[in-house]
């Protein structure tokens, strides 16, 4: 057993793994742009980073997050933290006062859930300018809409105190979730007018069955970084036998992704091996850690060529 762990630790630097894209890199930019924008412009500045889930939402937030890292001033006889960004999930079912408990504990307020509604939001707005925050990232921003049986719609309560809020601070804002929240959000225009530009992330795709498209450099950048770590990949990950195989598993999805790939190397260390072969990707596929997003019956590492390319033309790829 202390073995099997050893393995998994061994093959935890897989989430570490940052690949970026072309989409990747605009909103990695773009979002920080916001931030230069607002500062400049002296006013909020917003933005929307939009995906669906396992394709890299968290991963982008913390990597801008990790650019703007927190830090001490001294001023006068006190030291002073200065937290730049953060990145905090809209709770659900959310509140005003739920949403202002959440951020004022990432913002490290020892007394965060203490005191009315109207207490929390002056002292979240006072935090803010006192840490000097210049971003903060909302996820599952949909916590925010009222689901009935007729309607979905913005809380209007929340949506008036998040402007508010914007307003007061300067901050620029990062709302991320669900595309399909975006149309939604356009209703309430003076909402819709913080957030000007927004950003999506896709799955990966293939553009050929001769090895083009974004999932190839993607698996070749993850098996550079496994390599460091003297685990090899026969045949390679970016082969396009291998790629067209692992986006039939996966459609593209890089949460999914990553999940076979570390399966598949733990199957194989536990069989005293360094390097991954097809038959890893088979018993990791096994385990029906894709089969949400796949909805394959077969395996798709014991597919042809012939047979993967049908598929992967019926959803719409190539």
């Amino acid at each position: 057993m202390e073995k099997f762990d050893n393995y998994f630790e061994q093959i935890s630097s897989i989430n570490n793994i940052v690949v970026t894209s072309d989409e990747f890199m605009a909103a990695f930019h773009g979002i920080q742009n916001c931030v230069k924008r607002s500062i400049a412009y002296k006013e909020p500045i917003g933005s929307m980073l939009l995906a669906k889930g396992g394709l890299g939402k968290t991963t982008l937030c913390k990597a801008i997050v990790s650019q703007m890292p927190k830090s001490f001033k001294i001023e006068e006889d006190h030291k002073k933290t200065i937290i730049p960004a953060f990145y905090v999930e809209v709770p659900s079912p959310a509140t005003i006062k739920s949403l202002a408990i959440t951020m004022l504990h990432e913002l490290g307020d020892p007394t965060y859930n203490n005191g009315t509604t109207s207490y929390l939001t002056d002292r979240l707005s006072y935090l803010l300018k006192m840490c000097e925050t210049k971003l903060v990232f909302l996820d599952e921003f949909h916590h925010l809409f009222e689901r009935k049986q007729s309607y979905t719609r913005m809380n209007s309560t929340i949506g008036n105190w998040l402007k508010t809020l914007v307003n007061q601070t300067g901050i620029s804002f990062c709302l991320v979730g669900l595309p399909e929240f975006s149309e939604l959000l356009q209703v309430d225009s003076q909402i819709a007018r913080r957030f000007p530009f927004i950003y999506t992330l896709n799955p990966l795709y293939i553009e050929s069955p001769q090895g083009h498209g974004t999932i190839y450099a993607f698996l070749s950048e993850i098996a550079r970084k496994m390599a460091q770590q003297n685990i090899s990949f026969s045949p390679p990950l970016d082969n396009p036998l291998m790629g067209m195989q692992i986006y039939t598993a996966t459609q593209g999805y890089h949460s999914y992704i990553i999940s076979l790939i570390r399966e598949s190397i733990v199957n194989a260390l536990n069989e005293g091996r360094l390097i991954v072969n097809k038959s890893d990707f088979s018993t990791a596929w096994e385990l029906g850690i894709t089969d949400y997003i796949s909805k394959l019956n077969s395996d798709p590492f014991k597919m042809p060529s012939s047979q993967l390319a049908v598929k992967v033309k019926v959803r719409g790829q190539i």
